[in-house]
């Protein structure tokens, strides 16, 4: 019996296993060209879900489509007739799906500096379906419209790569924007065009934002490849900024910006919004169109099963609704709006780019919650406690709601700081920045006693020390505040930032858990981190576990 219950499943898998992949194959794509843009503002109640389920299929959808070529390859060698003509025509579906949707190409900065193992994996499913396509010549009675198919799907590869390639770290300086674009986006020339008169007006209005946002993105692109900024930039930076007078103008500049960076380093934006993208594009479009009616002309349709025929209808009709839903969200992407829009007050410009919700992780849960001892031992032992520190990671995260108050106090800090540099210095320079946060922060702590002993051993921590160092003291001070403190009770800052509805204490939590989290999670976006913050990070914890084994035997 249970013989006979094996010899069916094989059966059953020998039969299906590649139409299962191959759907499977296109409804990830589906998914991901859906659901990949809430990436950018998703909500804090869903955001860890939707995060795993994204980066689950993107790594998925790969591995599913290059399976399924493997599985056809396998077929066609093993029994070269019984594979049919349209299992041969299904591969190059297989090379559009590796080519991925438009809306997302890379899931982090880090998968970007893949694109000499991508452009391997090209040449590589290239050369299995033409190696497919030329063993079943020249009996192959739809051999055009798999080649047509076969030419967008090379298309579809070579742009994501060609996408990899140029959000890489080593050529992301190439261009700030396609290249056809320019300094001839209307915005700008709109504002090259002003007298003074109208500058006045325009330096109130809306349309300031986008100016802003597209006017400083080359500079703010550029911090990714190097930290330092020339103090030229820093000072056109700073000045536009304080033009704005408007916290909540500020704030909807940066959004801009960052989406404009989010669609140039995670998105083919940068390679099909050009005209010879839209070039490549038609031609894409036009071989499925050629395909499906090639297909559809076909007079021997009873040689294939039912199934096949409707499956391979729908893979050429998934194509079709795949590329113009790309087209579709292409037209609504940052970069084409701010190439084409005449006004801030379309609803399209002001869409949600954000969720206004900041990650926030602390040391003292990543540490007490999440790390016993004999847990973090078997790692140890099994070599996974890269792996084990990453998963902590995630479950230890959260996010907190960032609310204009608090955005307002940030702008507020930050202006003072750099309109004493221009007071000071015409053109301040990173090192004077540097002095004069480190000043604001002795200031700090001359409220406390021993402040002196206190700043002087800050003054010699590099920074990622420093991130860490008063992190912890933000807990500790956190954690030892009154549960129910009276509303009259506390500093005198304390009270009067009670009664204006702002709390102080509120937002210093708020930055130092963001600040833990960066330093964690994604320290690649922090240019000042040193190479061995993960040695200091690592002795941090050692020193905690120590504390706490003495606290405990004591």
């Amino acid at each position: 019996m249970s013989s006979f219950v094996i010899e069916e499943t094989k059966k059953l898998w020998a039969t299906w296993n590649i139409r299962v992949f191959v759907i499977v194959s296109l409804s990830m794509q589906v998914f991901l060209i859906l659901f990949a843009p809430y990436r950018k503002r998703r909500g804090k109640t869903y955001g860890k879900c939707v995060d795993l389920l994204i980066w689950s299929i993107y790594l998925l959808a790969d591995w599913v489509a290059g399976f399924s070529i493997g599985l056809i390859v396998s077929k066609q060698i093993k029994s070269p007739t019984e594979s049919s003509d349209i299992q041969v025509f299904w591969a190059p579906f297989l090379l559009l799906h590796l080519g991925g949707p438009d809306t997302i190409t890379s899931f982090a900065l880090e998968d970007n500096e893949f694109w000499v193992r991508h452009l391997l994996g090209l040449l590589l499913q290239v050369g299995s379906t033409a190696y497919v396509f030329i063993k079943s010549l020249p009996e192959n009675k739809l051999w055009l419209p798999t080649i047509l198919v076969t030419v967008a799907g090379i298309i579809k590869y070579a742009e994501r790569n060609r996408a990899f390639y140029l959000a890489s770290f080593d050529h992301l300086g190439d261009g700030w924007a396609p290249s056809e674009w320019g300094d001839e986006l209307p915005i700008l020339v709109e504002f090259q065009k002003m007298d003074a008169k109208t500058m006045e007006k325009f330096e109130k209005s809306l349309k300031s934002i986008l100016w802003t946002a597209v006017h400083h993105f080359g500079t703010i692109k550029m911090t990714l490849v190097g930290p330092f900024l020339s103090p030229d930039q820093c000072s056109d930076i700073r000045e536009t900024f304080l033009q704005l007078e408007n916290s909540s103008l500020v704030l909807q500049a940066m959004e801009i910006e960052l989406s404009l960076l989010y669609e140039v380093l995670h998105t083919k934006l940068p390679v099909v919004g050009c005209m010879i993208g839209y070039i490549f594009r038609f031609i894409t479009i036009c071989c499925i169109l050629g395909a499906l009616l090639s297909f559809s002309l076909f007079k021997k349709h009873y040689e294939f099963g039912q199934f096949d025929i409707w499956l391979t209808y729908g893979l050429l009709i998934g194509a079709l609704l795949l590329e113009f839903m790309s087209i579709i969200l292409l037209g609504l992407s940052d970069w084409i709006l701010v190439a084409h829009i005449q006004s801030t007050e379309s609803k399209f410009f002001n869409k949600r780019r954000w969720c206004r919700a900041v990650s926030q992780l602390n040391f003292i849960t990543y540490y007490v919650k999440y790390s016993p001892v004999l847990l973090r031992g078997i790692a140890n032992y099994l070599g996974i406690r890269i792996l084990l520190e990453a998963t902590k990671g995630i479950l230890c995260l959260s996010s907190q709601d960032f609310r204009e108050d608090q955005w307002r106090f940030i702008y507020e800090e930050v202006i003072k700081l750099s309109t004493s540099l221009i007071t000071n210095a015409s053109r301040p320079t990173g090192l004077e920045a540097n002095q004069a946060w480190k000043s604001n922060r002795k200031r700090a702590l001359e409220s406390f006693s021993n402040s002196t002993d206190i700043a002087n051993i800050l003054e010699e921590l590099d920074y990622s020390k420093s991130v860490l160092t008063w992190h912890i003291a933000t807990e500790i001070c956190w954690l030892q505040q009154e549960p129910n403190q009276p509303p009259g009770s506390g500093t005198e800052e304390d009270q009067t930032s009670t009664s204006n509805g702002f709390n102080h204490k509120e937002i210093c939590k708020l930055l130092s858990d963001y600040m833990f989290y960066l330093l964690i999670m994604h320290p690649a976006m922090m240019a000042a981190v040193s190479v061995s913050w993960k040695i200091v990070f690592a002795d941090t914890l050692a020193e905690a576990e120590s504390l706490v084994s003495r606290r405990s035997n004591s």
